[in-house]
């Protein structure tokens, strides 16, 4: 039996070009880890490892059922407290401190997983996990309108593709009105050199003339 491979059955989802172009996304599903601190630490790449193997008890529930599916790739939801200020789009990582930084990893899911499986999931992860796993959640994003772009190579260059779409927001008559979105399709917790990376960068967009800047209805 074939399982269904997510980023085949969204291919929308998962694609984009190395220039910038806006997009209409889907409401989409997700298991999730929401949490705070800097990328850099060991913590964070605990939480992924943690969030796949949530992610990966899911899958085995429906292994056996016309429903199988594979597990799909890491996405990242990143922002700041709102204490330290609106942000433009090429500055969402050095606004605060990186150590204050919000993330949340998410993995997408098909339509019918829902908070149940999640919770399930959750329980079966090993009891030493059980400080580091409270942030596992089911996770429902409606991100709408955005502008996006593929960046290919090391994230330390991030800034210049990040500075490629703030130009592109400008000259369109767009704003940022929600959270810093990348998407790996090529996995960065593997420790070899970061040359090969694909990411997608998206960001969600509105018209100047209606803003929203409140961030908590997406997250």
């Amino acid at each position: 039996m074939k399982k269904l491979s997510i980023p085949e059955y969204y291919p929308g989802y998962y694609r984009a070009t190395d220039h910038p172009e806006i997009i209409d996304v889907e409401n989409a599903n997700f298991i999730s880890i929401l949490a705070k601190g800097s990328f850099t630490e060991e913590i964070f790449y605990q939480r992924i490892a943690l969030l796949k193997q949530a992610a990966q008890a899911v899958i085995d529930h429906f292994q056996d059922s016309a429903k199988s599916f594979e597990l799909s790739v890491l996405e990242g939801l990143y922002w700041n407290d709102e204490k330290y200020g609106q942000h433009s789009i090429s500055h969402v990582f050095d606004t605060g401190p990186l150590s204050e930084l919000n993330y949340r990893l998410m993995i997408r899911l098909p339509e019918n997983v829902n908070l149940q499986h999640i919770t399930a999931a959750k329980d079966s992860l090993d009891p030493i996990f059980r400080d580091l796993s409270k942030g596992i959640e089911f996770f429902e994003y409606q991100e709408g309108k955005c502008i996006q772009m593929l960046h290919k190579g090391p994230f330390i260059y991030e800034f210049k593709t990040l500075g490629q779409l703030e130009q592109f927001a400008l000259e369109n008559g767009l704003s940022k009105r929600g959270i810093h979105h990348e998407i790996y399709l090529v996995d960065f917790t593997t420790g070899g050199p970061q040359d090969n990376l694909k990411t997608i960068l998206r960001e969600p967009v509105g018209h100047n003339n209606d803003i929203s800047t409140d961030i908590s209805s997406f997250l």
